[in-house]
């Protein structure tokens, strides 16, 4: 019976101790499991706090690009106001006529334009009606393109007017009905969300001046111009009618050639003296001179074109003249205006080498009576000698000026009216000059400019404008 006993308490305290022993063991897998729970827990705060240091890291780069979108939303949302400022559409659309050479019959807001919108951007469209030739409603229409602000042709229609001799033209070209549909839209900044808080917002404009410049050049479209028909013709026109048979009045193309004929010969003459002044062994008054002669015959030439243009109708000829006069003069223009930029120096006075050159070329002209060509070479170039007195070249102006002036004054002498029709020299005494009939003594003035200074048989000495200068018999 001990024995039962004694093997009971055995059991038992084996019981317990192996429950003791389960209970540690699932102690242990518990704390485990905590254990790896709280180090979960621990990687995502860590990993939280990681993201929100990455965040604060971005957010001077965030507030860069924040201002410069600030600063540059104006242009991203540069659209025409609402229908209340109907006045500054009708405006840009009157401007517009008058670069294109339309006319405008009517501009309508379209139902519902003036409505109100839930919408960020809302939408505003607007009819238009208008005559015009098929060029000039192409130069509209790329006005439109390039204006500063959106809008849109979204659908147009054109109705010809090619009625035969009944037809309406401007310069030989037939005018349409045309009606656009007009679209823009506004832009409503009340609906952004709350614009966050910057600090030292306008120091950091002033520091990010010029990256806010740059951005602004990215968002600029660049922009095509319309030339006109460039020798095309109005596809609203049967091919098959002559553009000369329905203008009353018009020059025949047997008169029309001469005329251009005549302007062919003046491009190709402006065309030869561009050519000319690239050569690299001109002279400095060469230069100079071909580029004056350059400047004045293409403005003469581009008046002459304006004032004909309306006489050449005849399609042939009027397609010559489109290609070989018209933009052979936008050849030479263009190719002279960037002359003259590649040629632009910073200063604007003639070079010490140059003007050394200019004066002794002056003194030659005059010492050996090329008066003409003294007075026009000092002239070519008379802007670039107003040399200031604190300029070293300031006594070379002055010398070249002086010899101008020579010339000038030599050549306004050589035209009066001098007639020397006898002389009496006296030795002893003052000679004198039978001159326009009149009798004039040494000393004597003829005028309040001419003096007479001496006497000799074969000649006579004056003094004009303080300059000595010489009459022969």
């Amino acid at each position: 019976m001990a024995n039962w006993t004694q093997k009971k308490q055995l059991f038992a305290i084996c019981g317990g101790a192996g429950l003791v022993c389960a209970l540690a063991v699932g102690g242990v897998f518990y704390a485990q499991g905590l254990i790896a729970e709280i180090e979960t827990a621990i990687d995502g705060k860590q990993q939280s706090i990681a993201a929100a240091e990455t965040k604060i890291g971005q957010i001077p780069t965030l507030e860069k690009e924040t201002i410069i979108l600030r600063e540059n939303l104006g242009e991203y949302v540069k659209i025409l106001p609402d229908t209340k400022a109907l006045n500054e559409f009708v405006r840009m659309i009157n401007q517009f006529e008058n670069q294109s050479g339309i006319k405008g019959t009517g501009l309508i807001p379209k139902t519902g334009a003036a409505a109100k919108s839930s919408e960020r951007f809302a939408l505003i469209e607007y009819s238009y009606d208008c005559q015009a030739t098929l060029w000039e409603f192409l130069k509209f229409v790329n006005l439109i393109e390039n204006y500063e602000r959106f809008v849109s042709i979204s659908e147009f229609s054109i109705q010809s007017g090619d009625k035969g001799k009944q037809a309406e033209t401007r310069e030989g070209d037939i005018v349409h009905q045309v009606r656009l549909t007009l679209q823009t839209y506004t832009y409503n900044g009340k609906l952004s969300g709350k614009e966050a808080n910057i600090p030292d917002y306008e120091g950091q404009v002033a520091a990010l001046r010029e990256e806010i410049f740059k951005r602004l050049q990215t968002i600029r479209i660049e922009k095509y111009t319309q030339r006109g028909n460039q020798g095309r013709r109005d596809i609203l026109v049967d091919p098959r009618v002559r553009g000369d048979e329905h203008l009353a009045g018009a020059l025949s193309p047997q008169e029309q050639r001469p005329i251009l004929q005549r302007h062919l010969d003046t491009v190709k003459s402006l065309g030869d003296m561009l050519q000319r002044m690239r050569r690299q062994d001109l002279t400095m008054f060469e230069q100079y001179s071909l580029e004056k002669r350059l400047k004045e015959g293409l403005l003469s030439a581009t008046t002459a074109v304006e004032s004909d243009a309306p006489r050449i109708t005849y399609g042939p000829y009027k397609a010559q003249w489109v290609k070989d006069v018209v933009q052979g003069l936008a050849v030479v223009r263009e190719a002279l205006e960037a002359k003259q930029h590649n040629d632009e120096v910073v200063d604007p006075y003639l070079p010490q080498k140059e003007l050394e050159q200019l004066v002794a070329d002056l003194q030659n002209d005059c010492q050996t009576g090329q008066l003409e060509e003294a007075k026009t070479r000092y002239e070519t170039i008379s802007s670039r000698l107003n040399i200031p007195p604190t300029e070293s070249r300031h006594a070379l102006a002055v010398a070249a000026k002086a010899w101008h002036m020579k010339a000038t004054t030599a050549l306004d002498f050589r035209g009066l009216d001098l007639r020397l029709q006898g002389v009496v020299v006296n030795r002893g005494g003052r000679s004198g000059v039978l001159l326009n009939g009149e009798v004039y003594e040494e000393g004597e003035y003829v005028s309040d400019e001419l003096l007479v200074k001496l006497v000799e048989e074969e000649k006579v000495w004056f003094v004009f404008r303080g300059l000595t200068l010489v009459r022969t018999m």
